[in-house]
């Protein structure tokens, strides 16, 4: 991959109100000051073989088993989790929960419907950034949702290196700010519109109408904030980049794609162009990157039938996912930032599945890595499950809100929080 600009100091100014605004190519500013913290989270739909993944021992000296070499030159840096879950069955159907835990279906009665981690630390970002969160997808169908708004609806995915590039970095001229003007405007009438209609409805209406017409406000409300907060965005400059976007992008196989959604995030965070990013993958296999000794598509793979060819094969595509992680992990690092640490001792970077077994479709003991953020790391560790519950992956989630700023000890479906990582 082409390198991409080095900007080492960032100077975040105090506005009006208390809110951050960020000037990333300003380079001045002593080390010491403050760095906002970010939160990134990747995921695969197929799981791990766990034999490849997870650790035979605990503790810091744990044998990194064969795909989790991948990750050996940031050992220190991260942590690996076993037994975490969400006591959830269903296989695939389940794998889009991995940051809520809690299916659509199941939603009702919770705070915030099924709202993802991700997003949660979106809603306390707000406008303090141009995104308050970029939801990615690299070849990642349809149905593989994986970020989820607080009532319960899947975010839409920028399935496109050269669309992020664009929102990130390309300046709009004055015709192009001009139509965007009047499509804010526009939309702000049809909002208006609709919730003086939806409004008319509200008596004489049953218990089970009024929730969910009051669901129907909380879209709105939330359509109505993302406007504002991107109208208020309009005028201000975009940082710039050295960073070539190959012009064939959007059409490379998924295995050369990977690096670069990867670089474009990496300079999301340096720019703080957001803080929040969530990046997942469906594909891989025989049409989708020609990696080396890989002969058979990627889902057919994951239904290995413990054919020990087959397995070779799928742990090769589990080893580029992990290998495509650590390198990222590898640019966070190179970055340092004005509070004297890296961009990844301030960033929480998140990666696993859904899924722990493709073959036998099951959704105990998740694959989960937890990289950054300035926590304690360097050790696998092993959570023991209370009869037929396994310890809530939502725990986790709680922690790495806190982390980001939140004053939380509930998320969706945890009981607890992993103060041990702190």
């Amino acid at each position: 991959m082409i390198g991409f600009q080095s900007i080492n100091r960032r100077r975040f100014l105090r506005g009006i109100g208390g809110a951050s605004l960020a000037l990333p190519l300003l380079e001045i500013g002593a080390v010491g000051e403050s760095a906002p913290m970010r939160l990134v989270a990747g995921a695969i739909f197929y799981g791990f073989l766990p034999g490849y993944f997870h650790p035979p021992t605990t503790g810091r000296n744990y044998e990194m088993p064969k795909v989790l070499k991948e990750l050996e030159a940031h050992r220190e840096a991260f942590t690996i989790f076993s037994g975490l879950d969400h006591n959830l069955t269903g296989g695939h159907g389940s794998t889009k929960y991995f940051l809520n835990g809690i299916p659509v279906s199941h939603a009702r009665g919770y705070a915030e419907s099924n709202i993802s981690v991700d997003q949660k630390a979106a809603l306390h970002v707000g406008g303090q950034t141009r995104y308050p969160s970029l939801v990615l997808g690299c070849e990642t169908y349809g149905s593989h949702a994986l970020s989820w708004t607080r009532n319960g609806t899947p975010k839409p995915v920028i399935s496109q290196p050269s669309r992020l590039f664009r929102l990130l970095f390309r300046k709009s001229d004055a015709r192009t700010l001009s139509r965007e003007k009047r499509e804010f405007a526009d939309r702000r009438s049809i909002l208006d519109l609709v919730n003086d209609q939806a409004k008319a409805f509200r008596q004489d209406l049953g218990k089970e109408d009024a929730a969910k017409l009051e669901q129907y406000f909380t879209s709105v409300r939330e359509l109505e904030q993302r406007v504002e907060q991107s109208e208020a965005w309009l005028g201000r400059e975009k940082p710039a980049t050295k960073y070539a976007l190959p012009e064939d992008a959007d059409v490379l196989p998924l295995r050369d794609k990977a690096g670069i959604f990867y670089d474009l995030m990496a300079l999301a965070l340096q720019t703080d162009s957001t803080r929040v990013i969530t990046l997942s993958f469906s594909g891989l296999g025989k049409d989708s990157g020609r990696i080396e000794g890989v002969k058979q598509g990627y889902h057919s793979l994951s239904h290995h039938g413990k054919v020990p060819e087959t397995i070779d094969e799928l742990a090769l595509i589990e080893a580029f996912y992990l290998r495509e992680f650590g390198r990222f992990l590898g640019k966070l690092k190179e970055v340092r930032e004005p509070n004297g640490r890296t961009l990844l001792d301030n960033t929480m970077a998140l990666f696993g599945s859904g899924m722990s077994n493709g073959n036998s479709h099951s959704n105990r003991d998740l694959p989960v890595i937890l990289a950054g953020g300035g926590l304690r790391h360097g050790e696998h560790r092993q959570y023991a499950r209370n009869g037929r519950k396994s310890v809530p992956l939502c725990n986790l989630f709680v922690t790495m809100l806190q982390r980001f700023g939140l004053e939380v000890d509930q998320f969706n479906t945890s009981t607890g929080s992993l103060s041990e990582l702190t």
